[in-house]
């Protein structure tokens, strides 16, 4: 978080508009790169972790390694094959690049595809850690990742390297972790590797098959997140991409509380359907739900009020802001997902995720279809609120009706709180601050919201049940 808030103004002020929104737009591809995986990563980890063999898991490995290193070979030289006959189709699929960045949006296209398909196999030695029950040696990988990304854009900008400079050594950076991760397995795990005797409990067939659930929900995914910038760019122009990048970054950061939340509650699931306690399961969740959604509706509320201010102290540009109705859908889209994150927490942690992949896919075609039609009438906050509309009338609809027939209506979530949360707190707050937007004096914004905060926790604790309180604090301490 503390590098990506110094990095967006530095990156904004030493690149400009122009560069910045095709830097985020062909960064936007990795989601797509990694899908060509077919999950295999994700599979690897899960079926490590699984067995209990410690030389069947490094053959799991090195049965991972193999066919990705295959598929990532056959697409290089697909890939190479395809821009030396024609390399125009790169601009056409990135969108309207103006002829003055053209040749440099090829340039940065190509390095990005063949780096980032070369790390795949790298990459899942990382995930090795992680089904060897090292979660942390692979987070440690994450972060030295955005350390060493960071430090080369402190140094192009202090020694003012160019654009593609700036590319390929941020780009080097990723692959030298990822050559430096296999080898760290190697090294570490190479007892393991002296162990196995040729046996043979996980086929390379059952690899692809775990893989390809994974692989549908990580395409699914990309297509949701990955997808608005490339339609941005395609209707309009990369200088849009600039305001929507920055305003989703701050929505992001905002939102990564809901995911430690969910991560704390996911083994605690996954231990009560072991011992089929579909009711703990229920009180859980729901507790959770109101929590998260208390938080969701605020910060929707809190964005309205200082957004623009923040965003304009933030990067020094007020073409930086991208509007209110980006902010107002960001917002939107933050309340769903308090639901909708809680709910695909229990679909993954009950072992549900097959059964709900029409779900994901359903969200990811509907915002597809949603942004391409909104921004013609609404700019960048169209394909915004495109993508919360696509999350509520799929994951938020369906996710809850699906577990509670997956559990046999064991687990189930009553409506009623929400209803008068959302009626009496959420809506007249968020009137209060629209009503802001017309007010120039950052003080009298700065006390109708310390008083909204206030009245705010006040009858939101009131509506909330002790069980639920006492749930609440006991995860918070759990996490603390």
């Amino acid at each position: 978080m503390v590098t990506g808030i110094i990095s967006v103004p530095l990156m904004l002020e030493y690149f400009g508009a122009n560069l910045f929104g095709i830097w985020v737009l062909i960064l936007g591809l990795a989601g797509y790169l990694n899908s060509v995986s077919f999950g295999i990563p994700s599979a690897m980890s899960t079926l490590v972790a699984k067995t209990v063999g410690s030389d069947q898991k490094y053959q799991i490995l090195q049965k991972s390694i193999i066919l990705l290193s295959g598929i990532v070979t056959l697409l290089i030289i697909i890939f190479l094959l395809s821009i030396s006959t024609n390399d125009a189709w790169i601009i056409a699929l990135l969108g309207n690049i103006s002829e003055e960045y053209e040749e440099i949006t090829k340039k940065v296209f190509i390095l990005f595809v063949i780096i980032t398909l070369i790390k795949i196999p790298l990459n899942t030695y990382i995930q090795f850690f992680v089904g060897m029950n090292l979660v942390y040696v692979s987070e440690v990988y994450q972060i030295l990742n955005m350390i060493l990304c960071f430090l080369v854009l402190f140094l192009s900008y202090y020694m003012k390297l160019d654009f593609f400079v700036f590319s390929i050594l941020t780009l080097f950076c990723q692959g030298f972790l990822g050559v430096a991760a296999a080898i760290h397995v190697i090294l570490k795990f190479r007892y393991l590797n002296a162990n196995i005797h040729g046996s043979n409990v996980v086929s390379t067939k059952e690899i692809l098959q775990s893989g390809f659930a994974f692989f549908q929900v990580g395409l699914a995914a990309s297509l949701v997140w990955s997808t608005d910038n490339l339609v941005i760019n395609h209707f309009l122009s990369p200088e849009f991409v600039t305001p929507y990048t920055i305003a989703f970054k701050i929505f992001t950061y905002i939102f990564i509380f809901s995911a430690i939340i969910n991560g704390v509650m996911s083994p605690i699931y996954g231990n009560a359907y072991a011992e089929n306690n579909f009711e703990k399961i229920r009180i859980y969740a729901s507790s959770i739900l109101k929590f998260l959604s208390v938080i969701g509706g605020f910060v929707w509320v809190s964005l309205l009020f200082f957004a623009k201010d923040v965003i304009e102290l933030w990067t020094g540009d007020e073409h930086a802001f991208g509007g209110y109705l980006l902010i107002f859908s960001l917002g939107f889209y933050g309340f769903i997902l308090s639901f909708v994150n809680t709910y695909a927490t229990i679909t993954l942690s009950l072992n549900y995720a097959n059964k709900t992949l029409w779900i994901a896919w359903s969200e990811a075609i509907l915002n597809l279809v949603l942004s391409i039609i909104l921004i013609k009438y609404f700019g960048i906050g169209g394909v915004a609120l495109s993508t919360a509309l696509a999350s509520f009338f799929t994951g938020f609809l369906f996710l809850p009706q699906a577990i509670k027939k997956l559990t046999n209506g064991r687990v189930y979530f009553e409506s009623s709180f929400f209803i008068r949360h959302f009626i009496f707190l959420i809506i007249p707050s968020l009137l209060l601050a629209i009503f802001t937007i017309s007010i120039d004096v950052f003080f009298i914004k700065f006390i109708l919201y310390f008083v909204l905060f206030g009245l705010y926790l006040y009858v939101t604790w009131r509506f909330l049940h002790e069980k639920d309180k006492d749930i609440i604090f006991g995860i918070l301490k759990r996490r603390a």
